[in-house]
């Protein structure tokens, strides 16, 4: 039995309409894969920076009554570097000039927590760069679940957490958080809109 073979215009025809396709869902496939990862990242180091905090309050006492007149380095080896597996230190100069951080519209971020020697920096084992900040009534914590890579985005790689012995390490903006941050109602709309300039909105800083 004769079964005729493809002819070349049919082969083109038919490698251009996989071709449309492939473009049509690679990139679609690629987001959602990198948005499966930062938050299977996040989760990985939210837990890791909870449990620390933890174990360090055992010895040290409520993290909310930590010594505030330290210096980032002399913070970080006092309260966190015994009770976490770590890779790496960084001072606020090294950060500012290896992953400059912006907001998610895209404007340069100017926050303490890159501008302060207040502030310990460290990287986990799987890679995410921690920042730590100590308050009166608790601590600002960063979480950048890919290091010094970009982009060095509030809300795509970059997300800020506020610890307090009353509500635990809540995301800004959560109940717990200070007022500046704080969104009262803790509703999915209000965090994500725009009568707040710290929203979670391509319009807004992010935070």
């Amino acid at each position: 039995m004769h079964h005729k073979a493809f002819t070349l215009a049919e082969t083109l025809i038919t490698l251009g309409i996989i071709g449309v396709v492939a473009a049509m869902t690679i990139p679609n496939l690629i987001a959602h894969y990198q948005k499966t990862k930062t938050v299977t990242q996040l989760k990985e180091s939210y837990s890791i920076i909870q449990q620390a905090i933890r174990l360090s309050e055992d010895e040290n006492g409520e993290a909310d009554a930590w010594d505030t007149k330290l210096s980032g380095h002399d913070f970080f080896h006092k309260y966190l570097a015994n009770y976490i597996k770590w890779q790496k230190e960084y001072t606020t100069t090294d950060l500012k000039k290896q992953a400059p951080r912006k907001h998610l519209d895209g404007s340069p971020y100017t926050g303490t927590f890159y501008t302060s020697n207040i502030t310990s920096h460290f990287s986990l084992l799987n890679g995410a760069m921690i920042s730590v900040q100590v308050e009166t009534n608790g601590l600002f914590i960063g979480i950048d679940v890919n290091g010094p890579s970009k982009p060095n985005r509030m809300g795509i790689d970059t997300f800020f957490y506020f610890f307090s012995n009353k509500y635990g390490l809540v995301p800004n903006g959560a109940n717990g958080t200070p007022s500046l941050y704080n969104y009262g109602t803790y509703s999915r709309s209000k965090i994500k809109g725009t009568g707040n300039q710290y929203a979670c909105n391509k319009s807004k800083k992010g935070y």
